[in-house]
């Protein structure tokens, strides 16, 4: 017996995704956008990790970024026209945790807690947006049929069965939650990026070729993947593909290199710990996640809206203003969320991304310039992510850009030095 793995409507299948896997690293690196100068003629990895949405039905492919001697990154794929943009991440380096190791380390856990179980199947799967965990179905002796499901990054037990207000751990459906309330407008956004593929390949076929690394004409080949205005009247005017920013220590001088940092989240339910940790160490306030909890009130299930303002407030003093601005919602280009977003990085201010039941670190956005009318240009944000967790916070976290498309975003916290002076 095995999962009752549904496909989900309007599927997508594995060689279109991995189309648009490749199209997309190409030409963010033909428009020279940031951190993509040695993923964009890398190789992808043609068998993707499947990622099975809590209710059974496939979600995402996430196919490896392949280098010469290591994974680069991950550029996570949609399994379904519903979830709405074809790609909604690209993570900058590997993933933190092995696949193998853990479906063997989650068999061996099984075994150890429950006997004689029988374990029957298993299955990687978003139990809470970004969190990954492996689902193990077994069969327990007088008890029957039943499945478990631990987070990847140390086996701990998910939440399963009770809902939290906080941000911490628990789980949920990204179908159900994030996509049917808006399937209609997203199903017709990936169709729209679809039809642009399709032309990017039709225009220029090389851009599937599986690696340009050892390649003699690559510099040509960067200039022929580049889109270009396909009005005649703005040839003459020099539009970059995509256009950029990421806070940086002194925004006078370039180039300048980024001095955010990722901290991993050291326990299940101290994302908001984590996240804390990283905005105000940029602000020059340096305290462990232990500390900041602890300013948090940061409980079993994690933290409260309320605990964040007034840990972070607390812990600088008072000389940090911390605004809580909710429900940007499902976003559609030109709304007030990408703006106040964008605004808060040009000021070379990080803020934080609530999402359902997490929160994570922004530090950048980018967007694309050219796009096939009336497709709207592409936006990201790029995300410091403190999950997965690590005893060790240097250890921890994963930087990705996030496609603004793919989230319903709970909220934003805008961090500010106060315009009065610190009490």
């Amino acid at each position: 017996m095995t999962f009752d793995r549904r496909e989900p409507k309007s599927i997508v299948d594995r060689e279109r995704a991995m189309q648009h896997a490749l199209v997309s690293i190409r030409q963010l690196w033909a428009g020279r956008a940031p951190d993509f100068e040695e993923l964009g003629i890398a190789d992808v990895d043609p068998e993707p990790l499947v990622i099975y949405d809590m209710n059974g039905q496939v979600l995402f492919y996430d196919f490896d970024i392949m280098g010469r001697e290591q994974v680069l990154g991950v550029v996570r794929t949609s399994a379904s026209r519903t979830i709405g943009t074809p790609v909604p991440s690209i993570q900058l380096g590997p993933r933190k945790w092995n696949p193998e190791e853990v479906r063997e380390a989650a068999h061996k856990k099984v075994l150890e807690e429950y006997g004689r179980a029988k374990i029957l199947d298993t299955e990687f799967v978003c139990y809470s947006y970004p969190k990954i965990g492996i689902r193990v179905m077994v069969e327990i002796p007088r008890q029957g049929i039943g499945s478990l499901v631990y987070d990847v990054s140390d086996l701990s037990p998910v939440n399963l069965y009770e809902d939290s207000a906080g941000l911490g751990q628990t789980a949920w459906s990204f179908y159900q939650d994030i996509v049917e309330p808006t399937a209609p407008q997203r199903e017709a956004y990936w169709d729209r990026m679809d039809t642009e593929l399709g032309a990017v390949i039709e225009g220029t076929p090389d851009i599937l070729e599986r690696s340009l690394g050892g390649r003699r004409d690559v510099v040509e080949l960067r200039t022929a993947f580049e889109p270009k205005p396909l009005v005649e009247v703005l040839k003459p005017i020099p539009i970059p593909f995509v256009s950029s920013k990421v806070v940086r220590y002194s925004p006078h001088c370039y180039p300048q290199h980024e001095c955010f940092e990722l901290y991993g989240q050291i326990t299940s339910v101290y994302c908001a710990c984590a996240t804390g940790e990283m905005i105000l160490d940029w602000y020059r306030y340096y305290y462990d996640q232990s500390a900041i909890a602890t300013a948090m009130g940061t409980g079993a299930f994690g933290t409260s809206i309320s605990g964040i303002i007034n840990g972070i407030e607390s812990l600088s003093k008072n000389c940090l203003d911390v605004t809580w601005d909710s429900g940007p919602g499902f976003s559609t280009p030109g709304t007030a969320a990408w703006i106040d977003a964008k605004a808060e990085i040009d000021a070379n201010r990080p803020l934080a991304s609530v999402v359902p039941h997490h929160i994570r670190a922004c530090a950048g956005w980018k967007r694309q310039n050219i796009s096939i009318f009336p497709n709207p240009p592409k936006r990201w944000l790029k995300i410091y992510d403190p999950w997965p967790w690590n005893a060790n916070p240097c250890q921890g976290g994963a930087i990705y850009w996030e496609d603004y498309a793919l989230q319903t975003h709970w909220g934003f916290f805008y961090i500010r030095h106060r315009t009065t002076a610190c009490p």
